[in-house]
């Protein structure tokens, strides 16, 4: 009786410490993720963009400091070109509009509360019917700007082309200083989705291993469940990625590797989905059994089945992971991981077949698990993706 209850006390104390170790990831605040360019050169780039913006700003008519020109570079030099490129578009679109608002108003309203009200409200819905997006603000805060100082030409021409100076210095630099790639971070952000999904199923296994519980099966659970968190930031890495190829002068020294990106960001979220479905399966498992479980021989082939399948995940995501960039990574050992995965599930199959204790409800529960991996096997087998260059030894 005593260990029986030193044993429920571990599992608790286990189970709560996995809560707080998903909710707190050490591991974020201790590792850092390549993003491209060394460390410090987007600050010097943005650094270099806003001085250049001041110097050639200065020789503009006009007694005002032209602030505006490095401020202009500084919100406009984005983490990837393009973004640079549509930002500085919107935001010289949002200062002209608001410019032209102001001089259409100034001579006619004068400076009064009213007419600040005014030029606020159809600046908001010039900048909504343009689409300025995180912009749209610039078109008030301009016309207000040339409203208070006078409204007139001069001041407008001058805001006009030092926003011109500062959206062009801001793409020059961010196009010709080493233009950032984010490929490498988008391969480890699969990656990390790869390893958190085997997570799930090895500690699943180890939780059989050490005996059937049927609130370790439901807390595994529910952390498939938060595997969506890490498919989220895998989607965000990819997709910046893609972006930062978007008209970068580099994309041919580093090629484009945006379709393997995809199609194993693909499958990974697919897995993610049956890896789900195991788990739940588990849960069904343990209600059909009354809280025992299966029988000891098949709940061991089910533990190192997790294990094997758990080691193909991870080895997917390796194979990902290393493809990018470069040439394709050697497959062979994805293919052995897929091998012993579906030779284990085999011998479950087997378990399954000799048990004569199982519960009638329990045949249905175990056709749903070797459904699931069945189909998470064929995700992770890369003869059976559209991946480029994909080639399976003999």
């Amino acid at each position: 009786m005593g260990g029986e209850r030193a044993g429920s006390l571990r599992r608790r104390l286990r189970r709560s410490a996995r809560r707080l170790a998903r909710r707190v990831d050490l591991r974020r605040l201790v590792s850092r993720r390549r993003d491209g360019p060394p460390l410090g050169l987007g600050t010097a780039k943005t650094t270099l963009a806003a001085v250049i913006s001041w110097e050639l700003a200065l020789r503009l008519p006009g007694t005002q400091p032209p602030v505006l020109a490095p401020l202009t570079a500084l919100l406009v030099t984005q983490l990837t070109l393009v973004k640079t490129i549509t930002g500085s578009l919107q935001r010289v679109a949002s200062v002209t509009a608001g410019v032209l608002v102001a001089l259409g108003v100034a001579d006619l309203l004068g400076l009064h509360w009213w007419s600040v009200g005014l030029v606020v409200f159809v600046s908001l819905a010039v900048g909504q019917v343009l689409k300025l997006g995180s912009h749209r603000v610039e078109v008030p805060v301009s016309a207000l700007l040339v409203l208070t100082l006078g409204g007139t030409t001069g001041v407008a021409r001058t805001r006009v082309l030092e926003t011109l100076i500062g959206a062009g210095v801001g793409v020059v630099v961010n196009a010709f200083l080493a233009p950032p790639v984010y490929i490498r971070p988008a391969g480890e952000a699969i990656y990390e989705l790869a390893d958190h999904m085997a997570g799930v199923l090895e500690g699943a296994a180890t939780d059989l291993a050490e005996g059937w519980s049927g609130e370790d099966a439901y807390e595994r659970l529910r952390e498939a469940r938060e595997l969506d968190t890490e498919g989220r930031e895998a989607r965000e890495a990819v997709a910046q990625a893609e972006d930062s190829l978007r008209l970068n002068p580099r994309r041919r020294l580093v090629g484009d590797p945006s379709d393997e990106l995809r199609e194993g960001l693909t499958s990974l979220e697919h897995s993610v989905i049956l890896i789900r479905g195991l788990c739940r399966s588990l849960v069904e498992l343990d209600t059909v059994t009354g809280g025992r479980g299966p029988d000891p021989p098949l709940q061991a082939a089910l533990g190192r089945m997790l294990v094997e399948l758990a080691e193909a995940v991870r080895a997917f995501g390796e194979h990902v992971a290393a493809s990018v960039p470069g040439p394709p990574a050697n497959q062979a050992p994805l293919f052995r991981a897929l091998a012993r995965a579906r030779a284990a599930r085999d011998q479950l199959a087997k378990e399954m077949t000799a048990g004569h204790g199982e519960a009638p409800r329990a045949w249905q529960v175990h056709g749903h698990l070797l459904a699931n991996i069945d189909r998470l096997l064929s995700e992770l087998d890369p003869e059976g993706q559209t991946w480029p260059g994909t080639i399976r030894p003999d």
